[in-house]
């Protein structure tokens, strides 16, 4: 994914042509002359514009060792100041080098290759056909057998010493049948520990983590500086799309700039607080909002998007993860952990969470905050909403309401203190547009979970399950391969909302390709169904370990079918159903346009299909409040 600059001076191409943006007229148009005869000016819409870079490889940073990413983090860390401002002179390079000890030709290269994508990984070393000092010689199965002997032995309240530790190590690579790493390297990564949690492991002492913490988190001083993240369940019954009936609860994952107090983006599911929420909560943030709009069927303007410099996240298990840590390094942003046991410090985004739940309350099906509110209210005979036309309404709440209310701890409204922040007013600059994402593509698949599985002579299993193309015929090792003992580990994504393909990064070509089924008359179906039917398997058997694909999907398309027969389908049956039928009709527009355009079909669909039924979905213009911080 490259970042493309929008600042006056930039260059962006549009249609082969080169231009240097000369002004911001709106959110989503600039002024931009031509940087070649005839030199004339055009307005330019930001959306359709291209990087002043060409990079076809990608680099999955999954991929990338520990050592590497810390040298690439440093290095980032040395040419910062010098990435503050384009008035940079030999002067400050100089005076960098001194401090650093690093010349100043490498300083100026390293500022190049970040400013051109403006990415933590154009840092990394390049070690590949020259070897070096720096470079691991440790591959990830070593790493591997390492890092669980450390977490057994070292981070152990028995305080074993690293001479115990290592004569451990020594015997299981020895009964391997692998190179035993030097005792210095055992050294070097118990060294790297966060001594937090050494102390909490070896010590079985309380870290108290929020010494030192002010009350408040100072930062959100521009847009998009900081942004607060956080989910929650909707005090709302649900229905299914199609018969209506209550199908529970939805959970809401949001994300709300602090300078402005807009909501940046948010994603709705009938799944619990996951990875993958959290990754299209930061999908829906960081992408412009037209297509978004559009597809919901929603007028008006939401104007913020872009990459922000830092996001708050809590200490909840779903934003802990290296899938997350990894994206957020690679893309400049640093993560604002939360304190324990301080809520308020995240007091802007559960402030928005009361606000969003007092209207919510006022919808047909609501289920108030508590019982006392509730009181006799039938919240199960009075649902009436699905959670795309929920998702709808909340959408046009955030866009046509909130963000156009006056805000009392900002004095104006949030969208009007966003375009002061971008734009500028008096003496203040303004920060100016935000760059936009080019690579979409690789932005969704950052997104998503990944697993590690190496290449059989069948393809790719996950979860019982098989993938299949001839792009893994290169990476099948011949049955008599002395490298097939120790078979490399493949970086592969997949979207729990179909797995019926899976995405494989092929490490030569530095690029995605997409693998389906190994038998591509399987149905497609999501991982909850796909984790529902192997639980049913283990329920009737015992265990799964002799599980073979066709009984898998012979299984599913049995429940299926049992399901569909009965004459009532339960709450969970029909939650489950509703939940498919949405993420597929959300995946749809996630199809790059030149694909699929996917609008005037759905447009379509809905003036051929009438609603089956009467009922109006509540209106939204009437509400009166100032929002309170």
């Amino acid at each position: 994914m490259n970042k493309i600059s929008l600042n006056i001076g930039s260059t962006v191409y549009f249609e082969n042509k080169s231009y240097v943006i000369s002004k911001h007229i709106s959110a989503k148009e600039l002024l931009a002359k031509e940087s070649e005869f005839p030199y004339e000016f055009k307005v330019l819409k930001i959306v359709t514009l291209k990087a002043n870079y060409d990079n076809k490889q990608e680099l999955d940073i999954g991929l990338v060792d520990d050592k590497s990413w810390e040298i690439a983090k440093k290095r980032y860390q040395t040419i910062e100041s010098l990435l503050v401002s384009h008035k940079t002179t030999q002067a400050d390079y100089k005076k960098v080098a001194e401090v650093s000890k690093i010349s100043v030709p490498t300083l100026y290269r390293w500022v190049s290759s970040y400013s051109r994508t403006g990415t933590l990984s154009s840092l990394l070393p390049n070690y590949k056909d020259r070897g070096g000092a720096n470079k691991s010689r440790l591959s990830s199965e070593d790493e591997k057998i390492i890092e669980s002997v450390i977490e057994d032995k070292f981070l152990n309240p028995q305080k074993y010493s690293v001479t115990v530790i290592y004569r451990d190590i020594v015997e299981k690579f020895t009964n391997a049948k692998m190179k035993v790493p030097h005792i210095n390297t055992i050294r070097a990564r118990i060294q790297k520990l966060d001594p937090k949690l050494v102390t909490k492991k070896r010590d079985l002492e309380k870290v108290n983590d929020t010494r030192g913490m002010p009350e408040r988190n100072p930062r959100g001083k521009f847009p998009l500086e900081l942004i607060q993240i956080d989910h929650t369940p909707l005090d709302i019954i649900l229905v299914d799309e199609e018969d209506r009936k209550e199908i529970g609860r939805a959970y809401i994952t949001l994300a709300l700039d602090i300078f402005s107090r807009m909501v940046a983006g948010f994603y709705i599911s009938h799944e619990p607080p996951s990875f993958f929420n959290t990754g299209q909560c930061i999908l829906n943030m960081i992408m412009t909002k037209d297509d978004f709009l559009k597809y919901l069927g929603v007028e008006g303007e939401w104007p913020l998007y872009g990459i922000p410099r830092e996001i708050s996240l809590d200490n909840a298990k779903e934003f802990r993860g290296i899938d997350i840590t990894r994206f957020c390094e690679q893309y400049s942003i640093e993560i604002d952990w939360r304190p324990v046991g301080r809520s308020h410090y995240g007091g802007h985004v559960e402030r928005f969470f009361k606000t969003l739940g007092d209207e919510i309350h006022t919808l047909p099906g609501t289920t108030f905050s508590n019982i006392t509110q509730k009181g006799k209210y039938d919240s199960q005979a009075k649902a009436v909403m699905s959670i795309g036309e929920l998702e709808k309404w909340i959408t046009e709440y955030v866009v046509n309401i909130y963000n156009k209310k006056e805000h009392s701890s900002i004095g104006m409204t949030p969208e009007e203190k966003y375009m002061e922040g971008i734009f500028g007013i008096g003496n203040y600059p303004g920060t100016g547009l935000p760059p936009i994402v080019e690579n979409t593509k690789s932005l969704r698949l950052s997104l998503l979970p990944s697993v590690e599985r190496t290449v059989q002579k069948n393809g790719i299993t996950i979860d019982h399950v098989t993938y299949y193309s001839e792009v893994l015929r290169k990476w099948i090792y011949p049955q008599n391969s002395r490298t097939k003992a120790r078979s490399k580990l493949f970086i592969c994504k997949r979207d729990p909302r179909d797995i019926s393909k899976i995405y494989f990064y092929d490490p030569d070509i530095k690029e995605y390709f997409e693998i389906p089924y190994r038998n591509i008359t399987n149905p497609k179906i999501n991982l909850p169904e796909l984790r529902k039917t192997i639980a049913k398997i283990k329920e009737d058997q015992g265990n799964t370990s002799s599980l073979d694909e066709y009984q898998l999907f012979d299984t599913y398309k049995k429940m299926k079918a049992i399901e569909e027969s009965s004459a009532v389908k339960t709450k969970k049956a029909r939650r489950d159903e509703s939940s498919k039928k949405y993420l597929h009709k959300k995946l749809k527009t996630e199809v790059p346009k030149k694909l699929n355009n996917s609008f005037p079909k759905i447009k379509k669909q809905k003036e051929k299909s009438p609603e089956p039924r009467s009922i109006e979905v509540p209106k939204l213009f009437n509400f009166d409040f100032i929002e309170e911080d």
